[in-house]
């Protein structure tokens, strides 16, 4: 089964079919040219100028441009086939992600519950129960979001709910939201604000943004690492920069970190939970800002940088409407 397999896989079924191309169009030239005294013969007793040199060749033409367009059909085909393969199996994977993603902090918040139930506790226990129950509802609550997102049919139609926020403030709010995770990792944040603008947002939206990269940052470092946040201007954007002492990736991971359910697949990684949605939502959030969202990496093991920018324009249109008021 496993040979059979691997005969019908989309690449090795492409190769065949450019092996049987090259050999049809072989044999096809071959035929024509060792039948093509026969014919013009045959053509000249019925008629002599209905075989002329032009008429040759438009044969041979019009022989090659058939077999040219079943290539073509057969490439459109293929293209379409390894596309829904890789659909499929991208389905599989996000299928089995959410489904870990969603049963694991259900596990917890039930043993947490049933302790409660059924043993005596301190007060300290049980606050450490209730935080620890707590932040694996945040972690649902989050990954529920981020498949309500992806699930639109146009993520970029997304109905955005600006209003005025004072970036600086709303990061370290955002940073106070993920102790739990960062007492946990022993991970130590580096917040630097130079200048606290501010802007016209959605701040639920930009709430999403900021906990994916910072989750992910946790998520994909080891522990007693640093997760380093430094908001600044850069010309016309203001730019928050998340960087992180991760695992890194790859040059032909940074092209694909923001396709709808991609994941980074490596030894590293493999064993870290995850949909393949945040970034993904991400982007397409900090895109209806207006704004960018980019990724760098010196390579694998070396950390990333995730950077967030937001176009100053809309410091300028929030002034404009405190003036008016």
């Amino acid at each position: 089964m496993g040979k059979l397999r691997t005969l019908f896989h989309p690449i090795m079924v492409f190769i065949g079919v450019q092996v049987a191309w090259i050999v049809l169009m072989a044999v096809w030239i071959n035929w024509y040219l060792e039948n093509n005294l026969a014919i013009k013969e045959f053509a000249q007793q019925i008629r002599p100028d209905l075989f002329t040199a032009e008429i040759q060749w438009l044969i041979l033409f019009e022989g090659c441009f058939l077999m040219l367009l079943i290539l073509a059909g057969v490439y459109v085909i293929f293209v379409y086939w390894n596309k829904q393969n890789r659909l499929n199996q991208m389905q599989s994977n996000f299928v089995a992600s959410v489904s870990h993603e969603l049963k694991s902090p259900l596990a917890s918040i039930q043993l947490y519950l049933e302790t409660l139930k059924y043993q005596d506790v301190s007060v300290e226990e049980e606050k450490d129960f209730v935080e620890t129950m707590l932040s694996d509802t945040q972690r649902l609550s989050e990954l529920i979001d981020n498949i309500l997102q992806s699930s639109k049919a146009d993520p970029k139609s997304m109905a955005l709910q600006f209003q005025p926020v004072n970036l600086g403030d709303f990061l370290a709010e955002v940073i106070k939201g993920h102790k739990r995770q960062l007492e946990e990792k022993k991970c130590l944040v580096d917040l630097k604000v130079e200048d606290s603008p501010v802007l016209n947002l959605d701040q639920k939206a930009l709430r999403m943004v900021f906990n994916n990269l910072i989750s992910n940052a946790i998520r994909y470092s080891p522990v007693d690492s640093s997760l380093n946040i430094h908001l600044h201007k850069n010309g016309k954007y203001w730019e928050v920069d998340f960087k992180d002492q991760g695992f890194g990736f790859e040059k032909k991971d940074i092209k694909k970190v923001f396709r709808k359910f991609y994941r980074v697949q490596n030894e590293d990684t493999q064993n870290i939970e995850g949909a393949g949605l945040g970034l993904f939502i991400s982007s397409e959030i900090v895109k209806n800002h207006k704004g960018r969202l980019k990724v760098s990496s010196p390579g694998r093991g070396k950390g990333s940088i995730f950077s967030v920018l937001l176009p100053v324009s809309r410091e300028v249109e929030v002034t404009r409407q405190l003036v008016e008021r």
